[in-house]
Parts: C-alpha cells; structure tokens; sequence
C-alpha cells in the first residue's frame, strides 16, 4: 500500500490541485457589497467620525449570529483605514483587537498592546497595561478601537460574564472617550454583556446587528434583494471561477439557499464557496445544482444539531424554522 507521502505526490492528485486551485481561490476572494453591508459599514464610518466625546457615544457594539456576515463588514471597514507613517509614529485611525480565549485582564491589555505596536505587551499589571494602551492610542491619533470576539467574555455552559474583563474594558472606555471611540463586536451571545454592563454602550449609540433578508412572504422589498445579491453572485462566479450561470436566483433556488442559510448573507456566500469547490471536485461539473447544494449543507453543518431537514432535498423550499430548529449559537458557537 503507497504511503501518504506517495500518494499526494501522484500526478493525479497533483494535477487536481493545479487544476482548481486558482479557480478556488478566485471563488473565495469574491466580495459583494450587499445592502446589509454596506449600511453596517457606513454606520461604522459615522460611529468613528461622531463617537468621542463622552462615554454616552463613546462606545457601540455590533453583534451577529455565527457565519451571519460581520467578518467580512469588519474586513471592508478595516481596508478603508491603512496605517499612516508620520515621522518616527504610525498614525493609525482605526485599531483592531481579538479578545483571546479564556481572556482577563491581563490577557486582553497584552492582546492590544500588541495590536498597537507595542515591542513587550506582556510586562507590567493589568492597570499598568490599561495606561499603556490609553498612551498609545493617543499617540497614534485613534479614532477607533475595534475589540472583537467578545462573546468569549460569556461562558457557554452558564452564560456568566467575565466581569473583572467588562469593567476593565469600560475604565478604558472612560479613560478614552475624549478622543477614541470602542466598538465590540461578536456573536449574539455577546449581548449578554451589554445587559450586565450597560454603560459599555452610549446611551446615544445605537447598538448595530447584521439582520437577514427577510422571505418573500414577509417582505417583498427585501426578498427581491436578496435574489439580486444571489444573481449578482451567480455573475461573479462566471466571470472568476469559470462556471456557467446557475440561476441562484430563480425562485425555488433562492427560496432554498435562504432556508439554509437563514437569509444571512455571510452564511450564504459560505454554503456557494464550498457548493462552487463540491462542483468542480465532483466531476468538475459546470453549474451548482441541488444535489449539490444538499451534499455542501451537510458538509457546512455537520457538526451542529440545530438543523433537522435539508432544505435541497424536500420536494418543495421548507420555512427557515422547518430546517431549524434552534439558534446556530446554541451547538455551533
């Protein structure tokens, strides 16, 4: 029996890779800004423009469910603030920052001391820590702190938040209101926070969530938006992954990936990523079918039990809370 080894230096595997690589990752790169985006991202713009001051509109928050689509709003808005070099300091308008897994204060003062350039953000109290990051954001003339992954403050099990972490967070804020602006960012678990801590949120800074699009039962309007985003999305997939059109958007098509992906447009694009590499590994097929689309929504759920029918293999488009039954959170997060 060939080792591993030998095997993925076959020419055939080999040839596979070479073959659909690019065309992947092509797929991968595509980037639409839907209307849900691009209102988060200019209500981001006005929060860093219109948040310091004082801490009733110092600090926002934006929450999403898991794979609803806040990754890529962070992502967009993050490009339109590059580093600028003034003489020996980067000027830097808008920082970002994970909270780490398990995080206290210590943990999460070190996260963003290295988020800003910091050369030893692990020396020193959480307190000494606090200064630190407060100089550094002055010094580089911040507009903006982005302090994401915040649901990891809550614990899963018992849903109880990291206190100590909040407080640090809202000293900070405090500390900062003046010239910088916080915004946290995370799950729908996340919310948690905010009700335990409410000043964490300017009582004159609405709190900002990425919704789905609704069905067309619900709202017309919207339902023609999101087969738009999905036509727009079938374009894109013909003109960088050499696929012909797969009419997405036709009504029992659009019906079914909005049940699957509960009309969020980041778990959307997710399941057309891994149905468009299904596709070509599968016979390098030219369209993205329904057998296909069923055999990806398996793939992308496989480890949740919060889905109970596969929406590509009932006879017609089931309700969003047919195929779920419970939040994606709830055995996902």
């Amino acid at each position: 029996m060939p080792k591993v080894a030998e095997q993925i230096a076959h020419p055939e595997f080999l040839a596979l890779s070479d073959r659909f690589a690019q065309r992947i990752n092509a797929i991968k790169g595509i980037r639409i800004r839907n209307d849900r985006t691009l209102e988060l991202i200019q209500r981001l713009h006005l929060f860093k423009d219109t948040a310091s001051g004082t801490g009733d509109s110092a600090g926002g928050a934006l929450t999403a469910p898991t794979r609803a689509g806040k990754t890529t709003v962070i992502q967009e808005f993050l490009a339109d603030f590059p580093s600028i070099r003034h003489g020996e300091i980067d000027h830097s308008p808008v920082i970002y920052c994970e909270t780490p897994s398990n995080a206290n204060t210590v943990s999460l003062g070190a996260k963003l001391l290295a988020a800003l350039g910091d050369i030893n953000p692990e020396r020193g109290t959480a307190a000494a820590k606090q200064r630190r990051v407060v100089e550094a954001l002055r010094e580089r003339n911040t507009k903006l702190l982005i302090i994401d992954e915040v649901q990891r403050l809550v614990a899963k099990d018992q849903g109880k938040v990291a206190h100590a972490v909040a407080d640090w967070i809202q000293e900070l804020l405090n500390e900062v209101s003046s010239t910088c602006g916080i915004i946290l960012v995370g799950t729908t678990r996340a919310r948690r926070i905010f009700i335990r801590n409410g000043h964490l949120i300017g009582r004159n800074v609405p709190a900002l969530e990425m919704k789905p699009y609704a069905t067309k039962n619900d709202d017309s309007t919207d339902w023609k938006r999101y087969r738009s985003y999905l036509m727009t999305f079938d374009t894109e997939l013909k003109r960088v992954g050499g696929f012909e059109i797969s009419h997405l958007h036709e009504e029992d098509m659009a019906s079914r990936i909005h049940a699957a992906a509960r009309g969020y447009p980041g778990a959307t694009a997710r399941l057309i990523h891994i149905t468009s590499e299904a596709a070509m590994r599968l016979g390098d097929q030219p369209t993205l079918s329904r057998e296909l689309f069923a055999h990806s929504f398996d793939e992308m759920w496989k480890f949740s039990d919060a889905k109970v029918v596969n929406p590509f293999m009932t006879p017609k488009p089931p309700a969003v809370e047919v195929v779920w039954t419970k939040d994606w959170e709830t055995s996902f997060d």
